[in-house]
């Protein structure tokens, strides 16, 4: 690149200097001019060195009047025989002498012009750069360009040593572009990340420098001025408006909440943020943005002075500047190193001069700077935003009141539905889980004895079956929520290594966070309510308190059901010891008795296989008197059953006790018991032998096979016996059939 080179400044005695050299070049022209004139005529020409001396260091003035004394002294140093000659070189001389001043005064009127604009541009506010194309290295730039990066800023550096990538890849990116279409291509928001810290702006324009002669571009000149205080007042303007928008088009809290810190972030300038409400003395995570994503932000929930410098901040009502986490006391260690927080700037929500909470906007690649005005703007965008977080926050609690009654009524309506319990179970929990918007749900049961829990109904993402859900008193959260009568909850069951163990609720439904709430009814514990989510600390205060007052509603309807439960029981256990009484008074024959009294078991207990024995003394054996749910052909094998041969009626017989198949199943009976649970393919069902005892003497006995695996109860156990009381009356009232010897073969088997 050619440079125009600089006049030195004006010294003392300058113009005094600038006549004598110019005075003194005039001597010597004449001197020679006399001293050669005759041997040389041309030596004239010589006055050409004092004019244009004159002409660069003196006024064309000045000049002029040189001029005219070189004439003078020119034709005073004439001879006659060369009078035409010296004439022409004199008027030569006076000629060129008069053109030499005015050249001159162009040439300083154009010099001292590029030098008042190269004075402008080292000073101006505009920086200026020129870069060599290929490979795009400085080589030329005044000093507003330099402060960008004082030490790396150097003549020959290249364009990558300079600045940062992101700034790298867009300056490179318009270059390309300018040298490409040998056009100014300008740029509005050219972001550039200063040494001083923070992003700025710069309002930039690129233009190619052409080779001349040629149409390539031999490098590119970049001027630029910072436009980041315009920018960013641009950017709250139409944060603003944005806010204004979002609560003018939307009462959505959650909506708010992000148009929010959208905004905040956006006008700081940062790759991370945070939302924080306060809540009963505690920070709760909102939403997250950047680099902490919402899931990591809204599991967080910590006491209010487990956050200083968001305290701080709330309390001044002002925004507060981080520039090195690390060692600031107000910042939690442990906070830092999860979000990876160089620096950090955190805004109040101040509404109606009351703080609802802050923002932390941090910068996670390094540490930087925030700038006064920055700060100033973040402020301003936070008291809009407080305004519209509460206006949301408002309505929201409405909708969330009316919705809290609507669920109450919801859940009061199960009751109604109907008095069926596994119906009222099934629409409570269902009911529950759409309400509070839950990803599962389950309601739980004591059993008779009081020391289980059994899952009666659930909804949702359940892949356990029910029957198979079974806690003891104590043991589980549901567990302990029931013994100790409270609300329990897990928030995280992935930070708990035994959670899993404590939440088998949990594990079969694959949720994060459980929470346990006991139904009283009449005043005990009867049961557990259970909902879980799989987003981590789900539950808010709100819901807290919802839950329990769905739970206080579920429990009346379940007692309703369990008290309808309990009477249709009752009933069905009276209708069915009515129809066996009247099946042994209707008739003396013993095997219509027992027929009658099977189909009675059948129909009001749901029995599925049945047979009634009496014992015959004689043979030492039972013999069937009548049976249902087995086949003929599997009977015959058991006509007569040998009190020897090892068999569950005969053990009962034997025992004069009650057997059930919670006492003897596949696994522990012996091999005559086995081979007769295996040849009536009983094994797994709900099962029990009794014998049939008169006034203490034993007189038959009988079996009774149900669906289920339930457990009996003893309401259960207390039916059956009454039937076979009744039994044995009639057994010992009616005159008995005798069986023949040969019966007793050794097919026969039990």
């Amino acid at each position: 690149m050619i440079r125009i080179p600089r006049f030195p400044k004006r010294f003392p005695y300058r113009h005094v200097v600038m006549l004598c050299i110019v005075s003194a070049l005039f001597a010597v022209a004449a001197t020679l001019d006399g001293l050669f004139r005759e041997s040389y005529p041309w030596i004239d020409f010589f006055w050409a060195a004092p004019l244009i001396a004159a002409a660069i260091l003196l006024s064309p003035i000045e000049v002029v009047g040189f001029t005219l004394a070189s004439v003078f002294a020119s034709l005073a140093t004439q001879v006659s025989e060369d009078a035409s000659l010296n004439l022409i070189t004199t008027a030569v001389v006076g000629i060129f002498g008069l053109l030499a001043a005015v050249k001159a005064s162009v040439i300083k009127r154009y010099i001292y012009r590029i030098n008042i604009l190269r004075n402008a541009l080292e000073e101006s506010p505009l920086a200026y750069a020129e870069f060599s194309f290929p490979g795009y290295k400085l080589v030329n730039c005044n000093q507003t360009f330099k402060q960008l990066n004082p030490e790396k800023v150097r003549i020959g550096a290249s364009l990558e040593d300079i600045l940062p990538h992101p700034a790298v890849l867009e300056m490179s990116g318009k270059m390309d572009q300018a040298v490409n279409t040998r056009r100014r291509v300008d740029c509005d928001e050219l972001n550039i990340f200063t040494i001083a810290g923070g992003n700025s702006y710069w309002r930039s324009s690129f233009i190619p420098v052409l080779s001349e002669g040629r149409r390539t571009a031999r490098s590119v000149a970049v001027f630029a001025i910072d436009s980041t205080d315009a920018v960013n007042r641009t950017r709250t303007r139409e944060a603003t408006l944005r806010i204004s928008a979002a609560v003018m088009s939307s009462l959505s809290l959650d909506e708010t909440i992000r148009v929010v810190l959208d905004n905040l972030a956006f006008i700081a300038g940062t790759d991370g943020g945070g939302l924080f409400l306060l809540e009963d003395d505690q920070w709760v995570g909102m939403a997250g943005y950047g680099v902490h994503s919402d899931e990591s932000v809204k599991q967080l929930r910590f006491p209010y002075d487990d956050f200083p410098i968001g305290v701080s901040a709330v309390e001044t009502k002002e925004a507060v500047v981080a520039e090195n986490p690390l060692e600031d006391p107000r910042f939690v260690r442990e906070r830092l190193e999860r979000f990876n927080t160089k620096s950090a700037l955190v805004v109040p929500l101040v509404s109606s001069n009351r703080s609802i909470g802050a923002v932390l906007l941090s910068q996670t690649d390094g540490p930087r700077q925030f700038t006064d005005e920055q700060v100033k703007f973040a402020t301003v965008i936070g008291s809009h935003g407080a305004l519209a977080i509460e206006n949301a926050a408002i309505y929201e609690n409405e909708h969330y009141i009316r919705k809290s009654l609507e669920a109450i009524e919801a859940i009061s309506e199960a009751g109604l539905v109907s008095l069926d319990l596994e119906e009222v179970l099934i629409e409570l929990v269902t009911r529950t889980q759409d309400v509070m918007q839950m990803d599962a749900a389950m309601i739980l049961l004591a059993d008779e004895s009081g020391e289980e829990l059994v899952a009666r109904a659930a909804a949702g993402n359940v892949s356990v079956p029910l029957h198979e859900f079974r806690l003891k008193v104590g043991e589980g959260l549901a567990g302990r929520a029931f013994k100790e009568a409270t609300p329990m909850k897990i928030d995280n069951i992935q930070e708990r290594p035994q959670a899993r163990q404590l939440c088998p609720f949990a594990e079969s439904s694959s949720v994060k966070s459980v929470l346990a709430v006991p139904l009283r009814m009449s005043g005990k514990v009867a049961g557990v309510l259970q909902i879980g989510s799989q987003r981590e600390k789900a539950f808010s205060a709100r819901e807290w308190g919802l839950i329990q007052v769905l739970a206080d509603r579920a429990s009346m309807a379940v007692q309703n059901s369990l008290l309808h439960e309990a009477t249709r029981k009752e009933l069905a256990r009276v209708a069915l010891l009515r129809d066996v009484a009247a099946a042994c008074a209707g008739s003396h024959d013993i095997r219509k008795i027992a027929q009658r009294a099977l189909a009675a078991i059948h129909e009001q207990l749901g029995c599925t296989r049945a047979s009634i024995y009496y014992l015959d003394e004689e043979l030492g054996a039972l013999v069937n008197l009548a049976f249902t749910g087995h086949s003929e052909e599997i009977m015959a094998d058991y006509r007569i059953s040998p009190l020897d041969r090892g068999g569950l009626i005969s053990r009962a017989v034997i025992e004069r006790r009650m057997i059930t198949h919670e006492e003897v199943d596949l696994s522990n009976a012996t091999e005559s018991e086995a081979h007769m649970l295996r040849a009536l393919d009983v094994g797994f069902n709900r099962r029990c032998t009794l014998p049939i005892i008169y006034k203490d003497e034993v007189v038959g006995g009988i079996g009774m096979v149900f669906p289920d695996q339930l457990a009996w109860t003893p309401a259960g156990i207390e039916t059956v016996l009454s039937i076979a009381n009744q039994l044995a009356v009639a057994i010992h009232s009616c005159e008995l059939p005798r069986e023949d010897e040969p019966a007793l073969s050794g097919e026969n088997r039990d």
